[in-house]
């Protein structure tokens, strides 16, 4: 009998210079893009799963970072996780350091990304997950995004809240998510790939590697590894930028991760 349920993993989200289609629509929703890690819930067989964005958290070997822990005991000791159906996977970003510093009330929480319905194959819409799991499924101790901008937008726009200040760091945002229900498309902008400095580019590699979830002891000079961080940074809207530069910056980063 089966006892564990196939992985799904949460799609990688182009960046929007690469899908700048989906801005024409009227049902965009945009978010706050967070700084945590990618992490799944599910109820199965009246088991709950935890899992990272790469594997399920039931093995020694797959916690590769100390947050992993935290928020695999934090799932374990939610009960109201057992009112989930098992059609539905809670996708959220468990709230801990990486690039940004958020504000210690916010650290070690789970807040929603998404909810995934395995009968309908779709992603629920933000305000009906959020619906669900609070009045439906008496979920507790779940954070959730408000919502920045709604209906169609342009480039500009979805720049300029890219940008704007966060409600969970001083730091200011990371960047936005761009969604798009109807037609279950989704888009990310870093707010490094608005402001392209230096210093922006440190912060984006920085990123990048932890995005990749590149082990640490990974050979630095390798240039297949430059050339993921180098594509990853080309779709992010970065036009002018070298192999070189980005091997020469990945030294910067490395050892501060």
């Amino acid at each position: 009998m089966k006892t564990e349920p196939a992985f799904v993993k949460f799609p990688e989200i182009p960046h929007l210079m690469e899908i700048l289609n989906i801005l024409d629509s009227d049902s965009l929703e945009v978010y706050e893009k967070l700084d945590g890690g990618n992490t799944q819930i599910r109820n199965y067989k009246g088991r709950i799963f935890t899992g990272s964005r790469a594997n399920f958290l039931n093995r020694e070997e797959n916690f590769r970072f100390d947050w992993f822990k935290n928020f695999n005991r934090w799932a374990k000791s939610n009960y109201s996780l057992y009112n989930l159906p098992e059609n539905l996977i809670v996708y959220g970003e468990f709230m801990s350091h990486h690039t940004i510093p958020y504000s210690s009330k916010f650290v070690n929480k789970f807040f929603l990304i998404d909810i995934y319905d395995l009968e309908k194959e779709k992603f629920i819409s933000y305000k009906k997950a959020k619906d669900n799991l609070e009045k439906r499924f008496g979920v507790k101790d779940i954070f959730f995004l408000e919502t920045l901008a709604k209906g169609r937008l342009n480039l500009d726009q979805i720049k300029t809240l890219a940008t704007g200040e966060s409600r969970y760091t001083s730091y200011g945002r990371e960047g936005v998510v761009v969604k798009d229900y109807e037609k279950q498309k989704f888009a990310k902008l870093w707010e490094t790939s608005v402001n392209q400095t230096k210093k922006g580019l440190i912060k984006e590699i920085k990123k990048t590697l932890l995005s990749l979830q590149i082990p640490r002891e990974y050979k630095i000079s390798s240039d297949y590894f430059a050339s993921l961080v180098y594509g990853e940074l080309k779709r992010s809207g970065r036009k002018n930028i070298s192999l070189t530069e980005i091997s020469e910056t990945i030294k910067e980063v490395v050892n501060k991760i």
